[in-house]
């Protein structure tokens, strides 16, 4: 999915949705920028922490808000902006060994070759990252979100139940067999299809519906690697329409899965994609948002190629 300047809407959703995001990768360099200055002032000045402080935050807001699903890449881009902003004082020594004629062209060059070592920093870390978050232990926990509607709880269990033979939004699920699985299709608008460039990713899996009455419907989802995640919802009246409580057992996630998943409210992401299409509303929803990256976009424009140029908006 090509990239897509977000509406005044999608802004305001997606720094309320990823907020634990937007506090996390504002938290470490603040911290640190500030432990720094009251360490030893003559490497960062109070002054001069406190704006570097208001200038990583609004750099992680933005990137945030452009490209809400590279969650890794957020966090990788605030620790270098961190280290960029540590080393300016060591660069600017540096700097100040070329004769005096020369300093303010070797403080260009060092200042340039920084922050294109800062870019690659980021790509490293990001690969790190990825590694930490994705290795280890499965570890079982579940994971529980509620969200009110101003609708009944049949038209709510109607939009978020999954049942054979319907089609929600990205979801089309098939016929029950005579065990009562039946085959689940799911297209990722924020991941390409490897083998076909410019389409959605589409994952499938097999589902059997538990126990459904007319308060609560108990999933459980085959995924193709065997594990198995059981998702129950529960859909209960309220003076103003209904709320819906989801709670989810995963069968695959590591210690870095459920970080990732809590830091991005993907569940309350989940509910909100599905209470837009109740409630006739333009998509907010990050898992209906685009996949490109502040890399991508970088490497777009440091080495174009053919498909990628395709892709710009």
């Amino acid at each position: 999915m090509p990239f897509i300047w977000p509406t005044s809407e999608q802004i305001v959703y997606r720094v309320m949705r990823l907020r634990r995001l937007i506090a996390l990768a504002v938290m470490v360099p603040v911290v640190v920028m500030l432990g720094v200055a009251l360490i030893d002032p003559s490497v960062l000045s109070p002054e001069r922490a406190t704006l570097a402080s208001v200038a990583v935050a609004l750099l992680v807001v933005g990137h945030v808000v452009l490209f809400p699903n590279v969650t890794l890449e957020t966090i990788s881009l605030s620790l270098s902006v961190t280290a960029l902003v540590v080393a300016m004082p060591v660069i600017k020594i540096v700097a100040g060994w070329a004769p005096a004629e020369h300093q303010s062209a070797a403080l260009v060059l060092l200042v340039t070759f920084s922050v294109a070592a800062t870019g690659f920093l980021m790509a490293v870390l990001q690969i790190v990252l990825n590694a930490l978050a994705y290795s280890g232990p499965l570890l079982g926990l579940r994971l529980k979100t509620r969200a009110e509607l101003p609708c009944s709880p049949t038209v709510a269990r109607r939009q978020c139940a999954l049942q054979p033979q319907t089609r929600r939004g990205r979801v089309l699920t098939g016929d029950a067999d005579e065990n009562g699985f039946f085959n689940v299709a799911v297209a990722s608008h924020h991941v390409e299809d490897p083998e076909n460039p410019g389409q959605p990713l589409v994952v499938k899996v097999d589902a059997k519906v538990l126990n459904t009455t007319d308060v609560q419907h108990d999933v459980m989802i085959v995924l193709p690697n065997g594990s198995v995640t059981v998702t129950s919802q529960r859909f209960v009246p309220t003076p103003q329409g209904c709320r819906v409580e989801v709670t989810d057992m995963p069968g695959d996630f590591t210690v870095g899965m459920h970080a990732l998943f809590w830091l991005t409210d993907q569940q309350a992401d989940n509910l909100t994609e599905v209470s837009d299409v109740i409630l006739g509303e333009d998509a907010r929803a990050n898992g209906l948002a685009h996949g490109v990256s502040l890399l991508s976009v970088a490497g777009a424009l440091l080495s174009p190629r053919q498909p990628l140029a395709k892709n710009a908006d």
